[in-house]
């Protein structure tokens, strides 16, 4: 059986140019990317990808990070 996992190299990953270096850990560690996308993260999404968190005191803060509020860069690289 597949497992499939999904990476995010967020805003702040974005901003520090660490992609490169990403990529190539994984290109090492074997793993298969099957796709990938630069994607604009909506309050939607992020309070559907964070809803374990949603009773935590941080959540709104978790939310601004992960749009990129709290950054330069307003978009995620996900990839599976």
């Amino acid at each position: 059986m597949i497992q499939q996992t999904l990476v995010l190299i967020k805003p702040d990953g974005l901003k520090k140019s660490l992609t490169g270096n990403i990529l190539t850990r994984l290109s090492e560690s074997k793993l298969e990317i099957v796709a990938a996308k630069i994607i604009r993260v909506s309050r939607q999404l992020a309070e559907e990808h964070y809803r374990h968190m949603k009773d935590k005191p941080f959540f709104e803060e978790l939310i601004k990070y992960i749009q990129g509020e709290l950054h330069e860069r307003r978009k995620v690289l996900a990839m599976v």
